[in-house]
């Protein structure tokens, strides 16, 4: 090697300096073959930091439905889509601005990503079976948003049909009888649940908070958060957090 040439590999420190390569795009494998990549998935400390920033979303829009949840997608499975992207995305002063009541969360926002996800974008709900392949989004196998029925199926896993595995963050799927629709509730922890009623802004829908006694003592039979009840499917948790 030329003196020349020595001059130009060695760094001041006498070592030879090394040019750092340019992170290259998150890997969009699927080792557990859920339907979703590894780079999308939250591991350790975010899945509980996620489940409490989707729940206090979920919570918020009973004290003030935001502008920016439009009014077509303001029904049970909308709230579930709202409050997951919402708990995903920066949490920077634009965003608590849209806010007119959030109950604040206990612990700090994920830290591995921001919405939109590593790999997948804005298409972060899946509506069919299979491991995640990289044409899933073009084939329309992921998309932005979709119905209670295929959340529950393709992007949540079910934890179990006893009230007492639930955690904050989790849903709680009932299927309406004789109608084949999906109804959905978030669980907020403390025996709490919030839910959108379902029926349009014209027809009065709403959001309401409610105990599960609540719902055990008052409401229709077929949302008894109960495994006595066929018609509760039980308590799901989001892929990504599972």
């Amino acid at each position: 090697m030329s003196g020349l040439c020595l001059l130009a590999c060695f760094a001041l420190g006498g070592g030879l300096t090394q040019t750092a390569a340019a992170p290259g795009p998150p890997s969009a494998a699927d080792r557990d073959r859920d339907g979703y990549p590894d780079a999308a998935e939250l591991v350790g400390q975010d899945r509980a930091n996620f489940a409490d920033w989707f729940a206090a979303v979920a919570e918020s829009q009973y004290y003030g439905m935001n502008a920016d949840w439009k009014p077509e997608d303001r029904d049970c499975g909308g709230l579930l889509r709202y409050a997951f992207t919402n708990a995903l995305m920066p949490h920077d002063a634009a965003w608590f601005a849209k806010f007119r009541y959030l109950p604040r969360p206990k612990l700090g926002p994920v830290q591995a990503f921001s919405y939109p996800l590593p790999v997948i974008s804005r298409s972060v709900f899946r509506v069919a079976g299979g491991a995640y392949q990289s044409g899933d989004i073009g084939a329309g196998k992921l998309v932005g948003r979709t119905g209670v029925q295929y959340l529950s199926t393709y992007s949540m896993v079910r934890v179990s049909r006893d009230m007492q595995q639930a955690r904050r963050g989790d849903l709680l799927i009932f299927i309406r009888p004789g109608q084949r629709s999906y109804h959905s509730m978030v669980y907020l922890g403390d025996g709490k649940v919030v839910y959108h009623t379902g029926a349009s802004p014209a027809e009065g829908g709403e959001v309401r908070l409610l105990t599960v006694q609540s719902l055990l003592r008052y409401a229709e039979r077929a949302f008894h958060p109960a495994s006595s009840n066929p018609s509760f499917l039980g308590v799901y948790r989001w892929k990504i957090a599972d």
